[in-house]
């Protein structure tokens, strides 16, 4: 299956071919990021990293930064 992952903040957009049945995780991991430091949004919704993906759809994927 392909996802699009649009990828924030550095407002890169990437096509990414998973296996069907494939998590947030998978996608992260796929995109080479750590998936401590990152949230998915589908369709302005927060998902867990867990959570199955669909075919054809499209997830934010959010770095979050902290520090003081």
């Amino acid at each position: 299956m392909r996802v699009t992952a649009e990828l924030f903040p550095a407002r890169e957009t990437k096509s990414v071919e998973l296996p069907n049945g494939a998590s947030g995780y998978d996608l992260v991991k796929q995109l080479g990021l750590a998936p401590d430091v990152h949230l998915l949004v589908r369709e302005d919704v927060p998902i867990p990293i867990d959570e199955k993906l669909r075919d054809g759809e499209q997830i934010r994927v959010i770095s979050v930064v902290s520090g003081g």
